[in-house]
């Protein structure tokens, strides 16, 4: 007889108490870790490439986080209908890139570039700058340990992202296999925040 108590299941097909931003961080991170290790071997001539299919990727995985949890480039918002209609513009240009190479390439990878330079310079702004001009409220002791993990992992995902957008800007600055190890490294420390944020809540 087979038991009804929902303990009894296997682990797999158990319930996942994941909240939603978790479950956002870790698909992304999955897509971005998987893109950046795809893009080894392509920048070594063993397999093809699609530079439109990759940007279009970046724009649907940015319009998921932007009407799913507001999350943008330049921070964290309340989901709006412009919010929303924003994704939708950006999810329809990834999709465009994806099936239609070459009508939008040059268009996205600016746009690419200048949202994660823009969007990582502003959140280190914010971050940094009420603390060095003295305008901030500095804590009262030591940070605990998962905040000061939180802050330095967001704070060099901020910096990856200038990088990357760098990259996005400037072709052939760095050596294609930088910037797939750069995609690697934005990946990895998406899972590190989210195993971050799930220990804080």
């Amino acid at each position: 007889m087979t038991s009804e108590n929902p303990t009894d299941r296997s682990s797999l097909f158990r319930d996942v108490s994941f909240p939603l931003t978790i479950a956002i961080l870790i698909m992304v991170g999955t897509l971005l870790v998987l893109l950046g290790l795809l893009l080894f071997p392509v920048n070594l001539g063993m397999i093809p490439f699609s530079p439109d299919g990759q940007l279009g990727l970046l724009m649907v995985v940015m319009a998921i986080q932007m009407m799913a949890l507001g999350e943008t480039p330049m921070g964290q918002y309340t989901r709006s209908w412009f919010l929303i209609a924003v994704g939708i513009a950006f999810a329809a240009m990834g999709v465009v890139s994806c099936i239609v190479p070459g009508v939008l390439t040059d268009l996205l990878r600016v746009l690419l570039g200048l949202l994660n330079i823009v969007g990582g310079g502003v959140l280190l702004t914010k971050r940094f700058f009420p603390l060095l001009h003295g305008t901030g409220t500095p804590p009262a002791g030591p940070l605990p340990p998962g905040l000061k993990n939180l802050m330095v992992t967001q704070t060099v995902l901020n910096i990856v992202a200038i990088a990357f957008g760098i990259s996005m800007l400037v072709p052939g600055l760095v050596s294609g296999l930088v910037i797939a190890g750069v995609i690697v490294i934005n990946g990895i420390l998406l899972f590190a925040l989210g195993g971050i944020l799930l220990k804080l809540s």
